[in-house]
This record gives structure tokens, sequence and C-alpha cells, in this order.
């Protein structure tokens, strides 16, 4: 079931048109959607946007309870340099798109291992979150996952212009960083909010298995 698919059955909003407008490494398509009103509850009036089109993202925070460290990525993001963003290079958790019939958490323990070389040996869903749905329907699937050990170095798929490093460190460490705002990923942003609020339970539950 595509996206499109699963907004057309929802009885809350209703999809009158859909044309694609661009088909490239992104997709945007042009959608004219008729909401549910929030004032009556009867239907609002037809509105016409811009959708960039994206598959569905698998994100992890990988930890290591045993050191209470915390393994970031590393990367350039071109978004952030257009922005004017003086370090376009983001700390980020392991995260990449979920396959067309590949499970959310299948794709985590995928991705993790692609851009760390780290096997995920506990997993724990987080939620689900999005980014910027104003304009693109970019659905996040968000999980901490426990890994044994980590190697830090350069990863990614060269084929895809990918340069990935990984920092391991300090959970502390990582907790002052986000009080400073030098994580400015959202997604990496909202995981650490979550597992600062949940540190203690995830390391004793971990350690104590």
């Amino acid at each position: 079931m595509t996206k499109l698919d699963k907004a057309q059955t929802t009885p809350n909003a209703k999809i009158i048109s859909q044309e694609r407008v661009f088909d490239g490494y992104h997709k945007l398509d042009v959608v004219k959607v008729q909401p549910r009103s929030l004032k009556h509850g009867g239907w609002a009036e037809p509105m016409e946007r811009e959708v960039m089109m994206v598959k569905d993202i698998a994100v992890v925070l990988l930890y290591i309870p045993e050191t209470d460290e915390v393994l970031l990525n590393q990367q350039f993001r071109v978004g952030a340099l257009i922005a004017g963003v003086e370090d376009p290079f983001l700390f980020e958790c392991a995260a990449g798109a979920v396959d067309e019939g590949e499970k959310p958490e299948a794709a985590a323990r995928r991705e993790a291992f692609e851009e760390t070389g780290c096997d995920i040996t506990d997993i724990e869903y987080i939620g689900t979150a999005y980014s910027s749905p104003g304009c693109m329907a970019e659905q996040f699937f968000l999980y901490v996952g426990r890994i044994a050990k980590a190697e830090m170095g350069i990863y990614g798929h060269e084929e895809e212009g990918e340069e990935i490093k990984t920092h391991l460190l300090p959970w502390k460490h990582v907790r002052d960083m986000l009080d400073k705002g030098a994580i400015a990923n959202i997604t990496a942003g909202y995981v650490l909010q979550w597992f600062a609020r949940n540190h203690e339970r995830i390391r004793n539950q971990w350690l104590n298995k």
C-alpha cells in the first residue's frame, strides 16, 4: 500500500487529485486535498499543495549500556548548507529508507550495520514522527538499539557519495551537546530527548538481561 493509498482511506481528509511534476532523486507531486474542518466538523475548502514524496525512514540511536556510550554519525547535509549553516556536517543517528516490503525495525537494523558496522542485539521502538508534514510525505520510525561494541571510522556507500563518520561518545557528553544546541538534526534531537527521559530505565533493563 502506497502513502497515497493510505491517505485515501482516512475519514479525516480525502485526496481529490494528484499529479507528479518532478521525478528525480526526489519526487514532487501537486496534490489537491480536502480535510475535515476543525471549526465545524464538516469538510473544509479544498487546498492544493506541492508535496515531496519520500520513502519511510527508520532511525535508530545506538547505545552501549555497559560503558554508557552513544554512537553518533556525522555527515554532510546539502539542505543545511543551503539554509546557511556554517558547518553542514550534522550529528545524527543511524538512519535510512525502509525498502519496499521491509519492516521498519529490519530497516533500522540494516541501516545501523551499513552506516556504523554495528549489530543491534536489543531494540526498543520509540514512536513515529514527521519532520516537515506541511510539504513532505516523510514518516520516521524511531528506535533505540543496543550494541556491544563500535569501531569508529568512515562508513557509507561510496557509489551514493556517502561519507559517514562515527563518534563513540559518553552519554553525558551527548546530553551536553543536546543542551547546547549542537544536535541540529531534528530526528536525532527527538530521539535523544526521549532517551534522556528514559536513559536509566533502558540502561538498567539491558544490563539486567
